[in-house]
């Protein structure tokens, strides 16, 4: 994507920001308040409103719905024609989202470059009274329904909305009057839902969606309201004021070669919260690394909240890290399995309170001596049968980009390397999993020093990696191992491994998958035992959990880190899940549950599980911190849990545990840990 321009015009004697600046202000009026003119109504202000979810649907087809990379609107005969198209647009327009009363409002959405609809053709706007389907799921991170022609919600046109494409400062857009929907939302239940659709025969459209569009791309709401009190019209413009700066600011920087400031306050005061949707290029405190001279330029989302009172502002802006041609080049990574150390406390502490009972990992065999080498754009897959055939051995895969469009079929026996996470990347693009297996059986499989990368927003929910041994008993994989391997942007799992015994993560970074819905996450271990996972990066995943156990043994993870999730940071359930030791694990910041250790039965989650079976057994937690999160932990008959050596400092709640008695060493809490005997009585989650 090339970088938004920032388009600014002085109205008034005020500085404002163009579309995607969040809001703009009026000119200050002459008067004793500075914020109300001389009837006392006050200047009105425009909020950008951005979509709580987008999407759009084709005739009469039933497929579930979630985010579209792009919206299409398309006559192809009337609106439940086979081929004919609706979008579909939800709004936030209730009182804590708009600080006033709604004056106007405008939905504007904007064509994309490959759009061959002409200018003038006309596009009409409908209210959209069931909000339903919506499947009930109205945050950003978790929509996921069925919208199908058969079923469409009943839609009212909305008189006035009916408006033309027109050109807007050098992109095409369609900006329809949804004043009347807008306000009866307002002071309703506040989702304000629409269809685009239009009447003009054999017309088609396609619209930018809220999916990674940048700036002024996005599709908008824009609100025109007046603040009802003295405080709301300065929270407004103060934020108002803040979001365009940090918009001029880095436009201003352009293409960044050097960490970059990115400030936490505006010099009015507003908070300013940032979150990256690429921490390898640039992280959330503004750290840059740039690509090597083997990848291409990074376009890095950059997500903004810009808070002040009771006003929120967001906008997702674009900083284009270009790639380094004078870095140090790929150099060949060793293929051989570098050793993983367990810490010696962590080996001390199982021996003190397991004894035999646990069995370590066993890392996998391998074969050194053959190998085959692999440039960007030749067959991985063949290179892996050779080995294979040849009964094992190495695929080196060479520095740059390798297009991937269908799966990889791994085979025992066979390791397959990169030249490093920042020099090879396999870039996938086809349906199921980028990287899994035929077998019934697998074993000795190393994959070390690449980045494997879906693509977001893709409704087809590709998975990362995958692989299942047959039987949960007899038919296990044996010896799995991913060491210096990124894995991101699947809108399925990023790893999923299941029914294998012996696995080994080292400097494994998974993050931004799991967009497909809440049951999928960065990471997802099912029926396996032996596991060592050491210096993890499960941060950020989009909808699930960075980790779930699911019937999990005999496993240890030392120094992993979760941050920033909607949900839970880790999940921990089903029958004989036991023996697990969280050493050096650090969560913060994710909207529920640091660790969730339940009873409920993993195959049906809503229905609470009276059974010490289902719940995990044998936890040692060690000097580990749960910092920031809405909640620690909530364990439900969680049995020979050790806390020790670890800290508890979170918003809501440190611990609430229902008939689950942990035992506490030295560890520090902000709020008292809460004891429930009945599943009733445990608060709302």
């Amino acid at each position: 994507m090339k970088h938004a321009a920032l388009s600014r015009t002085v109205i008034g004697g005020l500085a404002v920001a163009a579309l995607g600046a969040g809001l703009l202000v009026g000119p200050a009026p002459a008067s004793a308040d500075p914020y109300q003119d001389a009837a006392g109504n006050g200047p009105t202000a425009t909020m950008v409103i951005h979509p709580v979810i987008d999407t759009d649907t084709i005739g009469t087809s039933s497929q579930q719905r979630t985010w579209a990379s792009t919206l299409g609107v398309r006559n192809a005969g009337g609106l439940d024609a086979a081929d004919s198209q609706a979008s579909y647009l939800q709004f936030n327009v209730s009182p804590t989202a708009v600080p006033g009363t709604v004056v106007s409002a405008r939905v504007v959405l904007t064509a994309t470059p490959d759009s061959t609809a002409p200018a003038g053709t006309q596009l009409n706007s409908a209210f959209v009274s069931d909000d339903t389907w919506n499947g009930e799921q109205v945050t950003r991170y978790d929509p996921i329904f069925t919208l199908t022609g058969a079923t469409k919600p009943t839609a009212t046109d909305i008189a006035g909305s009916t408006a033309p494409l027109r050109a807007d400062r050098g992109a095409v857009r369609y900006e329809g009057d949804v004043t009347s929907a807008a306000q009866s939302e307002n002071n309703g239940d506040g989702r304000l839902s629409l269809r685009v659709w239009t009447a003009d025969q054999n017309a088609a459209v396609q619209f930018h969606s809220d999916d990674h569009s940048i700036g002024d791309n996005r599709p908008a709401l824009l609100v025109t309201f007046r603040p009802t009190t003295g405080r709301d019209k300065k929270d407004a413009a103060d934020a108002a004021k803040d979001l365009a700066d940090a918009r001029e600011y880095l436009r201003r920087l352009g293409p960044v070669r050097h960490d970059v400031a990115l400030p936490s306050t505006g010099i009015h005061g507003s908070r300013l919260t940032w979150s990256s949707l690429d921490d390898q290029n640039l992280n959330d405190r503004g750290k840059v690394t740039r690509p090597t001279a083997d990848l291409p330029d990074a376009d890095v989302a950059l997500d903004l909240k810009v808070s002040d009172g009771s006003v929120t502002l967001t906008d997702r802006l674009q900083v284009v890290v270009p790639r380094d041609p004078e870095a140090k080049a790929a150099t060949p990574v060793d293929a051989a399995l570098r050793p993983v150390a367990v810490e010696r406390e962590v080996t001390d502490l199982i021996s003190q309170k397991w004894g035999t009972a646990f069995t370590p990992v066993t890392p996998p065999t391998q074969v050194l001596t053959r190998e085959i080498p692999v440039a960007p754009g030749q067959s991985i897959q063949a290179a892996i049968d050779g080995v294979a055939a040849a009964g094992g051995g190495v695929v080196r895969l060479g520095a740059g980009v390798h297009p991937l469009t269908s799966p990889l079929n791994m085979q025992s026996t066979v390791t397959l390397v990169g030249a490093g996470q920042d020099h090879t990347v396999i870039q996938y693009t086809g349906t199921g999993s980028a990287i899994t297996t035929t077998l019934k059986q697998i074993q000795d499989v190393v994959m070390k020093g690449f980045t494997l990368e879906g693509v977001k927003g893709d409704l087809g929910g590709a998975l990362g990696i995958y692989f299942a041994g047959a039987d949960p008993e007899s038919a296990h994989h044996h010896r799995i191992a991913l060491q210096d391997v990124t894995v991101k942007n699947f809108p399925g799992h990023g790893v999923h491994i299941k029914r294998t015994t012996d696995l080994l993560t080292d400097h494994l970074t998974s993050m931004y998958n799991g967009e497909r819905g809440s049951l999928f996450h960065n990471s997802y271990w099912l029926f396996d035992n032996r596991i060592l996972q050491s210096d993890t990066q499960l941060s950020k995943p989009v909808l699930g959990k960075g980790a779930k156990y699911t019937s999990t043994s005999d496993v240890i993870t030392q120094r992993m880190q979760i941050h920033h999730a909607a949900g839970n940071g880790i999940q921990a359930d089903g029958s004989n899940d036991v023996r697990i030791f969280f050493q050096k694990l650090n969560i913060s910041d994710v909207g529920k549950s640091a660790l969730w250790m339940i009873c409920e039965i993993f195959n049906n989650p809503n229905q609470y599980t009276e059974d010490p079976a289902y719940a995990p057994n044998y936890v040692i937690i060690n000097e580990s911190s749960f910092v920031g999160n809405l909640r620690g932990g909530v364990w439900k008959i969680a049995q020979n849990v050790l806390v020790r050596d670890s800290v508890f400092d979170n918003i809501r709640n440190d611990l609430i545990l229902m008939k689950s008695s942990p035992e506490f060493e030295n560890t520090k809490f902000e709020h008292a840990p809460e004891y429930f005997t009945d599943n009733s009585q445990v608060p709302a989650l």
